[in-house]
C-alpha cells in the first residue's frame, strides 16, 4: 500500500525522535557516570584521603594519577558548560519564536474580514483558529506550541483568488492538525546541541520535505488539484516575507521547501530522494563510536584507580611487632583501640 506524505512526516519525525532519544539516554548516562567520579574526586580532595582513625594518610590520587584526576576536573567544567549551553539554546530559541509572534500578533485585526470569514466556514475551520493581520505583504503562517493556529495577513487575502486562498488555508490547517510548530521547536532545539551527529541535517530535511507535501497533499486533494496551490505559491515568494520570515523560528512558513513541492506539483509520480550514507556519515558516525568507546574506556580506569584508595592492606606495628592486615574500614572502625599505635598504610587494588 502507498504511504501518504502525512504517514511519511510521522515516520520521519518518529525517526527523529529515536535518534534524539538514543543520544540523550547516552549522554545522560555518561554524564551520570562522570558525575559519581567529580563527587568520588571531591571526597577525596575534601578528606585529604586521611584514613579517620589520624593514625594513617593515604597517597593522594592526584599524585598517583594525574592524568585521570586533570580529565575527571576537566570533564567537569564541560559538563557544567553543556548545561549552560542546553539552557541557553533553549531560551534562545523560546525567545526569538515569541518575540516573533509578538511583532506580527501585535498587529492583530479585531474582526475576521468578510472573505477569509466566508472562505473558513466554506472549509470548516473554526474562526476563533484563525487570526487575521493588518500586514500588506503576503504573510501565513501557522503558529504555537501548545494551541497551535494559523495566522493570515490582509494583504494575502486580497491577492489570492478565493481557490488560492482556500488551498493556503488548507495546508497551514493541516500543518495545525500535525502540531508542526511543537515539533519543529522540539527539532530546532535537540539539532542546536546535537549539530555534530552525522546525518542529522539529512534526517532532518528529510522530515521538513515530508512536512510540507503533507501539507499539501491536503490543499490539492492528493496532488489532484495542484494549480490553485501554485499559483498560490508563485504570488506569495514574489514579494514575500523573504528577509522577515526565515529559520531559526520554531513556525511552520508556507514558502518553506519551495523546490520539491513545486516538482511535486509538477509531476504526481515525483518522490524526493535522500542520501544519508555516504563517506562523510561513515566518518562522521566512526568518529562519535570512538570518541563513546574512549569515554567508557576512561570510566573503567578511572574506577580501578578509584578502588584503590577505597579498599586496602594496614599494617600496623607496636613494641611487641604486632601485625595483622585490616581494610581501611576496620581501621577507621577501631578507633579506641588503635590510639597508642603506629601504622603505615599502603594501598593497593583488593581482587573482588
Amino acid at each position: 500500500m502507498k504511504q501518504t506524505f502525512a504517514q511519511r512526516s510521522s515516520r520521519s519525525f518518529g525517526q527523529l525522535a529515536l535518534i534524539f532519544i538514543a543520544v540523550a539516554t547516552l549522554v545522560s548516562f555518561l554524564f551520570f557516570k562522570i558525575a559519581q567520579r567529580i563527587k568520588l574526586l571531591a571526597t577525596v580532595f575534601i578528606h585529604k584521603l586521611e584514613v579517620a582513625c589520624g593514625c594513617t594518610q593515604m597517597t593522594q590520587l592526584a599524585a598517583m594519577h594525574p592524568f585521570i584526576t586533570t580529565a575527571i576536573v576537566i570533564l567537569s567544567v564541560l559538563i557544567l558548560a553543556f548545561i549552560v549551553f542546553l539552557v541557553y539554546k533553549f531560551v534562545t530559541l523560546l525567545v526569538q519564536t515569541r518575540k516573533f509572534y509578538r511583532e506580527h500578533l501585535k498587529m492583530a485585526k479585531m474582526n475576521l474580514s468578510s472573505r477569509l470569514k466566508r472562505t473558513i466556514f466554506n472549509l470548516g475551520i473554526k474562526s476563533s483558529l484563525i487570526t487575521e493581520i493588518k500586514e500588506n505583504k503576503p504573510v501565513v503562517f501557522c503558529y504555537g506550541l501548545i494551541r497551535p493556529r494559523i495566522c493570515v495577513s490582509s494583504g494575502l487575502v486580497k491577492i489570492l483568488k478565493h481557490d488560492e486562498l482556500q488551498a493556503v488555508l488548507l495546508h497551514e490547517n493541516q500543518h495545525r492538525l500535525s502540531f508542526d510548530p511543537l515539533k519543529l521547536f522540539v527539532i530546532k532545539f535537540f539539532q542546536n546541541i546535537f549539530f555534530f551527529l552525522p546525518g542529522l541535517k539529512t534526517f532532518i530535511n528529510k522530515y521538513l520535505t515530508f512536512s510540507e507535501l503533507a501539507a499539501d497533499e491536503q490543499a490539492t486533494n492528493n496532488f489532484t488539484d495542484g494549480p490553485k496551490l501554485a499559483r498560490a505559491i508563485f504570488k506569495i515568494t514574489q514579494v514575500e516575507e523573504q528577509n522577515t520570515l526565515r529559520t531559526g523560528l520554531a513556525t511552520s512558513f508556507f514558502t518553506s521547501t519551495i523546490e520539491e513541492r513545486v516538482n511535486k506539483l509538477a509531476d504526481n509520480n515525483y518522490l524526493p530522494q535522500f542520501k544519508i550514507w555516504g563517506r562523510g556519515f561513515v566518518f562522521g558516525i566512526s568518529a562519535v563510536i570512538l570518541v563513546v568507546l574512549a569515554t567508557f574506556i576512561f570510566l573503567a580506569d578511572s574506577t580501578k584507580a578509584f578502588d584503590m584508595h577505597n579498599t586496602g592492606n594496614c599494617a600496623y606495628s607496636e613494641r611487641d611487632h604486632s601485625s595483622c592486615n585490616l581494610t581501611s574500614e576496620s581501621v577507621c572502625g577501631n578507633t579506641n583501640s588503635l590510639n597508642q599505635k603506629s601504622c603505615e598504610v599502603n594501598y593497593s587494588p583488593v581482587d573482588k
